[in-house]
């Protein structure tokens, strides 16, 4: 079925994307795993931690698979230690490999002030609707 088949390509995507090493999601990876000719491609940018806090925790509530759970934690966890700005609560949107902030302001071109409310308003949406029913769709 397509959510057998959503959730592999969600859980697969995510495990590839992940650095073991330092946490966070590296920018650029091909297939292989390898750097492509992206010089930037092991920096750790808040856009594909946001999306990928969405897509695991949408991913849980349709399966129920923990895996899931466990993976939004890890993306949420990563980002709220390394991006959260702690005076006032938005992301800086640019870290190193060790997740060491690279540029220190916090909108831009590509990042602007409702991307990261979006991301956070519809985890805790779907959060509360899993609370709500009881349990995850199945």
């Amino acid at each position: 079925s397509s959510g057998i088949n959503a959730e592999y390509g969600v859980e697969n995507t995510f495990n590839s994307a992940w650095d073991p090493g330092y946490g966070g999601v590296f920018r650029y990876l091909d297939v292989d795993g390898l750097s492509p000719t992206e010089l930037t491609w092991n920096m750790k940018l808040w856009w594909p931690v946001a999306e990928a806090m969405i897509s695991l925790i949408m991913s849980y509530k349709h399966s129920g698979n923990r895996v899931f759970l466990n993976q939004f934690s890890r993306a949420f966890d990563y980002a709220m230690v390394h991006f959260r700005e702690p005076d006032h609560g938005e992301w800086y949107g640019y870290a190193d490999t060790q997740g060491r902030i690279t540029h220190t302001f916090k909108g831009g071109p590509d990042k602007g002030c409702f991307h990261v409310a979006r991301c956070l308003w519809m985890c805790a949406k779907i959060v509360r609707e899993v609370v709500a029913s009881g349990g995850v769709e199945k």
